[in-house]
């Protein structure tokens, strides 16, 4: 009796699920769908997501342990093909077979009818890449069996993968009895059929059945087996119908009927393959499909065959080995694999731009399928770098990608950015929609409404954020947005314009409908940027207000129409003056209202009047000159009346004297363009008697400028003017100078003195800084403007001062919320293991944020507790304000090592913040390791008064000997290391030496570096505690820090002077000695002079960190010695025989 599969009835019919009782690690998540071959199911691990195929064993005799350990062998064999994704595992228990494989979301048979759908380029590369499949598969020796579009899977990137090698499944089917195919290929039910036609024989060569329905394929049969071994050609065939199905949009090849008709030549594949508009691609697939198997080539030969035609070139230099890269498991993050591309693109545009043999269409090839792998990471990013640096590169390759993959393909995941929790993700997003918006010139039929039901109703929600910097972008960028939504409008319009031109007919009429439509969407399109635009004009933050007028408050009047531009922009603009204490917000006003009355016309000038007046007597110079730039735009562009001119001509004229030299140039540049709009006898009758006061000689040409500035009365100094305008009692001053004026021109006989003696200190003060007759005329020609300007000054005066007073300089950081977190430096190896311990407990209530932000693993060393300070320092790291936009992104937790994961083939890399985080606590903690380090060597070494051994004495051996000195040495010192050390001379020079040198048998010895620099006679030096800096002092007062760089030998090593200090000789007088030590706050070089000055200089402040005063009648000091623990320090006087202590700690 034959041990055939469908021979026994199933004595209990399990359902998939049941099956995972004996697995382990393994969660039963859903089910894929069941045939009679094989029960398919999803499973979770720790690892990811699976596909559980299940073979329900229900003939214990099936030799299974030979298919078992041909998957593991298979397995092996495709290991280092990338385009190949076997079965990873397989278990055989007693009641089924098991296989295990990467689960991956979609097959190129749900592919191809997804949305987004694939473009021509997409689909060459997914081909190329099922023929590479192929034939990686062929060259590690390994035949598929059963290439179909349900094994072939996509990843979200279009990388292909292909899966479920059947080697198990028979080789030869019989072509009378369908049974077969029906329960080893046909999983789908869909009735396709892409076997090779050699593989149907005659059914006679297996053992016939009464039952037609009962598959004849014998698995215990040997010789069966051995007889049906799989060919390349046969897998050949299956992916040329893979191909063909994919360039036909899902239309198939053959179904079971067909293939076998096709076998007997009883059907044609030329109805199917004139669809395949490409012509190359259709010419591979015919070669590929033949009937005769020898007549079909190997994939590589394929390959080579459609290089430059059905494939472009670029697909095998650059984007197979530069994609291959993503597909292993060390880029498995999404992070990694954005950050990696931003850093590439560069090199890829330039070696794109500069071969100049490559097509054109190529390097746009090479991008979209780069465009493939970004948005496919969009979602899945989470450290606020990487979602910049993806940002980033989509505006990079937008001007390079088609209609269709922008609005398609880029827009939506931008949307989705937009709704991010970090704040800056979502202001960049803000910016890089619009200007991917702006690169779309035409609307696909399908995207005619995207802006009025997906776009602007996707950002409504950010003209109301919590984040300023959000709300900012939005402002910046809203009307561009505008603009561009109204262009596709617009362009819509000009479609269905040039389809009625063409229609007749009741099609004709048709074709109304959306031209009527135009105004209400119009309107419609008014009514939802206008809500957004009147949100951001009423903004909280003046910030916002700015920016909405200084980025395209014109394009926003040319948007809305004059009508709408008056009720709906102006409006509100207007109130932005009443902002007395924001002149940022004032000044950008005047910059932006000259296109907004250029749009509404000269009618508005009746409203702007008392504005731009406003502007002139505001208390802010740099608003004044705004107001009189718009002035002379307006004017310019003929948006002044007359009488409305001569009245601004009235208050600018004095601004002629104006000690600010851009209010003068602006009052110039306003009268001479009102000089080029008047005939000659309004500029002489009506302009000339203004500026006759403040020009020395009459002019004929006012409408030049240089020639109107070049005849300018020296301008008001600008002491008189500040003094006068701060007085309190200004109106009582320009009264008194009044009649001063009218005394010297007579009108009076005398001035009377003035009676407030407050008025006379005034008067005597101006009058002391050299005010003259003519600098009172400039005043009292300015009275009109400055009693505006002291007036609104004087009600600004107590706001501004409540304003100073808050703003104290010095940020309150528990205010901010933001609280210190500090990391120890250094801890006993038992409390790691124990913090590790308790870490590890409340590892599962870590926010899923900070997980993403510095890794849920386990790390080598926590953020602990503070530890004493006689122990060890400790850093603090800030944490994130308390804002809840900041809330959601803030990481308070701290890893200081990098994570270590178990059960994966690649080494976690850490974002950017954690890696800098990283890189500081470990800087910090080598820093603590090194001086704790240097401190108990130094206590170590400490001398112990111990008398030498009996008999002991100096050998006088002698090491070397020193002569390159021309003068008398006057000090010698050695680095912490004593790697080198260095002298000083009478001769002006410092030397440095290899201490080294000194062990040879020879007893002279050369200076590995001389420095002549110093000046004088070098009289002390000393080098900086744990490093190579050396301090030396000359008797001419310089002392210089000089920075010794080592260099590896034969090189000699490099000295540069870092910094230096001269001390005043007859004061301080030269230094005698000079120590250095470090404080931990401080790095202080201390030196002692002549005079009796003990001096602790901070070498990073360059400053003094304390000063001593030594008592000449003990003596001069000639040296001085610091105590290791920097406890107390003692000085030498020789002449007086004393020794003077003092503490050291005082200074601190």
């Amino acid at each position: 009796m034959g041990n055939q599969l469908a021979g026994i009835a199933p004595s209990q019919i399990l359902s998939v699920d049941s099956y995972f009782s004996d697995i382990h690690d393994h969660e039963y998540d859903k089910s894929l769908g069941s045939t009679r071959f094989f029960k398919v199911a999803r499973a979770k691990h720790r690892e990811g997501m699976l596909v559980v195929k299940v073979f329900a064993i229900q003939d214990p005799s099936l030799p299974l342990s030979s298919y078992k350990q041909e998957l593991e062998e298979l397995k092996i064999r495709l290991h280092s093909c990338h385009n190949c994704l076997p079965f990873q595992k397989t278990s055989l228990t007693e009641k089924a077979a098991i296989l295990f494989r990467q689960y991956v979301r979609d097959n190129l048979y749900d592919r191809i009818s997804t949305r987004p759908f694939l473009n021509n380029v997409e689909k060459r590369w997914l081909a190329f890449q099922i023929l590479t499949a192929v034939d990686q598969a062929h060259k590690a020796g390994v035949r598929h069996g059963d290439i179909k579009t349900e094994n072939v899977m996509v990843t979200s990137w279009n990388w292909v993968l292909l899966s479920d090698f059947a080697s198990f499944k028979p080789t030869y089917l019989p072509e009378d009895n369908p049974a077969d195919f029906n329960y080893f290929f046909d999983t789908s039910r869909r009735r396709t059929c892409y076997i090779a036609p050699e593989r149907f024989v005659d059914g006679s060569m297996f053992a016939a059945e009464s039952d037609q329905n009962t598959p004849l394929v014998d698995l215990n049969s040997s010789n069966q087996r051995s007889r049906g071994e799989l060919k390349q050609a046969m897998d050949i065939f299956s992916a040329g119908c893979v191909i063909a199905e994919l360039f036909t949009e899902g239309i198939p090849l053959f179904d079971l009927s067909q293939l076998l008709a096709y076998r007997k030549g009883h059907f044609q594949t030329e109805q199917v393959l004139e669809k395949i508009e490409d012509r190359s691609i259709r010419e591979l697939v015919a070669q590929m499909v033949q009937r005769e198997p020898e007549r079909r080539l190997a994939a590589e030969d394929y390959l080579k065959q459609q290089r430059g035609k059905a494939f472009p070139d670029i697909f095998y230099t650059f984007l197979l080995p530069y994609m291959v890269q993503f597909a292993k498991d060390t880029f498995q993050s999404a992070d990694e694999r954005v950050l990696v591309i931003r850093k590439d693109l560069d090199n890829i545009l330039h070696n794109l731009r500069g071969d100049r043999i490559m097509k054109m269409v190529e390097p746009k090839t090479c991008l979209m399928v780069l465009a493939s792998v970004i948005t496919s990471c969009l979602q899945t990013l989470h450290s606020c770098d990487s979602k910049l640096a993806a940002l980033e590169l989509v505006l990079h390759l937008a001007p390079r990608l088609g209609v269709d993959i922008l609005l398609d393909r880029i827009t939506p995941y931008l949307l989705h950015f937009c709704n991010d929790p970090v704040p800056r993700v979502r202001a960049q997003a803000v910016r890089t929609l619009t200007k991917v918006l702006a690169l779309v010139k035409e609307v696909p039929r399908n995207d005619i409404n995207i802006y009025p039901e997906y776009i602007l109703p996707g950002i409504a929600h950010l003209a109301q954020d919590d984040a300023t910097i959000v709300r900012l972008a939005y402002a910046e960028n809203v009307a561009h947005l505008a603009e561009s939504a109204l262009r596709f409008l617009e362009l819509v319009q000009e479609n269905n314009v040039s389809t009625e031109h063409d229609a007749s007919g009741e099609e004709a009429e048709e074709t109304l409908h959306p031209n009527n439509n135009y105004d209400s969407e119009l309107q419609a399109l008014h009514e939802m940027v206008q809500q957004k635009v009147v949100t951001l004009l009423s903004d909280s933050e003046n910030v916002v207000k700015q920016s909405l007028m200084e980025n395209g408050i014109t394009r926003l009047c040319v948007f809305f129409g004059r009508q709408k531009a008056n009720d709906v922009l102006l409006s509100h603009m207007i109130t932005f003056l009443n902002d007395k204490n924001d002149w940022h917000l004032r000044g950008a006003f005047f910059d932006s209202i000259v296109g907004v009355a250029a749009y509404v016309g000269w009618q508005s000038s009746a409203i702007l009047k008392p504005l731009l007046q406003q502007g002139l007597s505001d208390t802010e110079e740099f608003v004044i000159y705004k107001a009189l730039n718009a002035l002379t735009c307006m004017c310019q562009l003929g948006l002044l009346q007359k009488p409305h001119i001569y009245e601004f001509v009235t208050d600018i004229a004095p601004f002629l004297c104006h000690p600010n030299l851009w209010i003068r140039y602006g009052a110039v540049g306003f009268i001479t363009v009102v000089a080029q709009h008047l005939n000659v006898a309004d500029v002489y009758c009506k302009l000339m008697p203004h500026l006759n006061p403040f020009i020395t000689q009459p002019v004929i040409q006012i409408d030049k400028e240089l020639v109107l500035l070049s005849v300018l009365k020296e301008p008001l100094s600008r002491s008189i003017f500040d003094y006068a305008l701060r007085s309190k009692d200004i109106a009582s001053l320009f009264r008194h100078l009044l009649l001063r004026q009218k005394k010297r021109a007579g009108s009076i006989p005398e001035c009377p003195p003035p009676e407030d003696p407050a008025i006379a200190q005034l008067l005597k003060k101006l009058l002391s800084q050299g005010m003259t007759e003519a600098e009172e005329d400039k005043l009292l020609a300015l009275r009109d403007f400055m009693l505006k300007s002291n007036k609104a000054k004087a009600n600004m005066g107590e706001q501004i001062h409540l304003g100073e007073a808050a703003q104290t300089g010095v940020v309150d950081l528990a205010v901010l919320g933001i609280t210190g977190r500090q990391v120890d430096l250094a801890k006993p190896k038992g409390e790691v293991e124990d913090k590790r311990a308790r870490k590890h407990t409340k590892q599962d209530s870590m926010n899923e944020e900070w997980k993403s932000m510095f890794g849920s693993q386990e790390p080598a060393a926590t953020a602990a507790t503070v530890l004493k300070m006689d122990e060890c320092c400790s850093v603090q790291v800030p944490d994130g304000p308390s804002s809840q936009s900041r809330k959601n992104a803030a990481a308070p937790a701290v890893a200081v090592q990098q994570s270590v994961t178990s059960g994966l083939a690649y080494q976690r890399r850490l974002n950017t913040c954690k890696a800098e985080l990283q890189q500081l606590v470990q800087q910090k903690r080598d820093q603590c390791s090194a001086e704790r380090m240097a401190k108990q060597m130094m206590e170590s070494a400490e001398w112990e008064s111990r008398p030498p051994p009996p008999g002991w004495h100096p050998k006088g051996l002698l090491v070397a000997h020193l002569h390159e000195h021309k003068a008398a040495v006057n000090r010698i010192r050695v680095s912490d290391e004593h790697a080198i050390f260095a002298t000083a001379s009478n001769d002006g020079t410092v030397k440095v030496w290899d201490s080294q040198k000194m062990e040879g048998k020879t007893t002279t010895t050369r200076s590995v570096l001389t420095y002549s620099r110093i000046g004088g006679h070098a009289k002390t030096l000393t080098f900086c505690q744990g490093s190579h800096y050396l301090a030396v002092a000359s008797d001419n007062g310089a002392i210089q820090l000089l920075a010794v760089e080592a260099s590896k030998p034969p090189k000699s090593p490099k000295v540069q002077p870092f910094q230096t200090r001269s001390l005043d000789l007859k004061e301080d007088g030269c230094a005698v000695d000079i120590h250095h030590f470090n404080s931990g706050a401080q790095a202080v070089l201390a030196y002692a002079t002549v005079n009796g000055s003990l001096v602790g200089w901070d070498l990073r402040s360059n400053s003094n960190a304390w000063t001593l005063r030594h008592d000449m009648r003990l003596g001069l000091i000639t040296s001085f010695s610091v105590d290791m623990h920097q406890c107390w320090l003692c000085l030498g006087e020789p002449a007086a025989r004393h020794i003077s202590c003092g503490g050291n700690r005082l200074l601190e």
